[in-house]
């Protein structure tokens, strides 16, 4: 079956996470990455978890994708590298801002020669203004974004997010940008520079921005919601807790139904979302409270589902892999090692979205530089002059 993404050629210089996520992306639907690594290999060759020595992450990271190895020192691979930009659709690429223009392969040098080619650049900060040479990971994106001051407890401190949002979202986003770019060029032939930073990308998902329309600047508010409620975290008995979202009138009366407590619906201190909002500490005791008569929080949450409010027990990651609607998705599956590892297979994300027509498909990672000799071989480089290349690349 052909791939989506079949035949667009991704020519990418990326390290770490949002950068190699982007690629992975459009490799997982069909598109041909080679991605150029220095001779010791991208830092992500190194993340946990590991097995035989190997990272699994990098098999995530880089997975359907090609290897070439290079020292960008040498002016010969600058010209190697020119030549595959000619050929290629997309260049994606997450170093430090002015590196690659600094050796002649910026978008404005490559556009002279390939004027469709679409270029994204993955930063933490983006690639022009005060912080854009300034080094910069997922938390600083984080923190700069205003989202660390909304999360976690309202007299606690500033929390960061469980995972790596920033980069992960990034390179997800990068990946949407270079989608749309593509069909953008499909219609006008024009190629264009992308500019999406890890910032960028946790401004967009700070909704809370909003609320300044109102001059309110909103804090943390631990496991609830600052203006929604009852949406939160709820405790029952022997540490159990359960997430329960009943954010319109209609919501709020199914949950004061499940508890029994009708008079609820018509308390004037409950009647609107505001009202809910304001008073949500004294609304938050009073479902506790009827939690915490069951001995057990799914014996609470039976009784919330058969009256239809969105609720859930809070899973563990490993609760996540046994779960009945997780299980029914086939999201979560067995993907191909990479061949230096014994280990055939490891189990991990799916692709994305899922297509009727055209799946995605995980695909296996290349040990470093696998693919060096066919690539440049393909550009008609004798096997000899690789060969002596290589001997040089990798000499102290």
């Amino acid at each position: 079956m052909k791939k989506m993404l079949e035949g667009i050629k991704v020519l990418e210089f990326t390290m770490n996470v949002a950068g190699p996520t982007a690629a992975a992306e459009l490799a997982d639907y069909g598109a041909d990455i080679i991605k150029v690594e220095k001779m010791t290999g991208a830092e992500e060759r190194a993340f946990s978890p590991l097995i035989d020595g190997k990272s699994l992450t990098h098999c995530w990271l880089n997975r359907g994708k090609k290897s070439i190895t290079m020292d960008m020192k040498d002016p010969r691979a600058i010209e190697i590298i020119k030549k595959l930009a000619n050929q290629a659709d997309v260049l994606v690429e997450s170093l430090r801002p002015g590196v690659l223009a600094k050796l002649g392969l910026g978008y404005d040098d490559l556009k002279e020669s390939n004027p469709g080619l679409i270029y994204c650049s993955i930063s933490a900060f983006g690639q022009t203004g005060p912080y854009s040479k300034k080094p910069g990971y997922d938390v600083i994106a984080q923190a700069l974004s205003g989202m660390m001051s909304i999360t976690g407890e309202a007299d606690g401190a500033p929390m960061r997010h469980g995972t790596t949002l920033a980069d992960y979202f990034a390179g997800v986003a990068g990946y949407a940008s270079i989608a749309t770019a593509l069909y953008h060029r499909s219609r006008t032939g024009e190629g264009q520079h992308i500019d999406m930073s890890l910032l960028n990308g946790m401004i967009h998902l700070n909704s809370m921005i909003d609320k300044l329309n109102e001059d309110i600047v909103v804090t943390r508010n631990g496991n609830h919601h600052p203006s929604i409620a009852p949406f939160g975290l709820f405790n029952g008995n022997n540490g159990e807790s359960v997430v329960i979202a009943a954010p319109s009138g209609k919501a709020f009366g199914a949950l004061c139904n499940a508890m029994n407590r009708q008079e609820l619906i018509e308390d004037a201190k409950y009647k609107s979302v505001t009202g809910r909002a304001n008073n949500q500490d004294e609304l938050t005791k009073t479902i506790e409270d009827w939690l915490k008569t069951y001995d057990e929080i799914e014996q609470a949450i039976h009784v919330l589902e058969a009256q239809g409010v969105a609720c859930s027990k809070v899973n563990t990651t490993k609760d996540v892999v046994n779960d009945p609607q997780v299980l029914h998705m086939k999201y979560l599956l067995d993907a191909p090692t990479s061949d230096d590892i014994k280990q055939e297979t490891y189990m991990t994300r799916g692709p994305l979205a899922q297509f009727s027509k055209t799946p995605g498909e995980i695909r296996k990672a290349a040990t470093l530089g696998q693919h060096t000799h066919e690539v440049l071989e393909g550009l008609g480089i004798a096997k000899e002059e690789i060969d002596a290349m290589l001997k040089d690349w990798t000499k102290e």
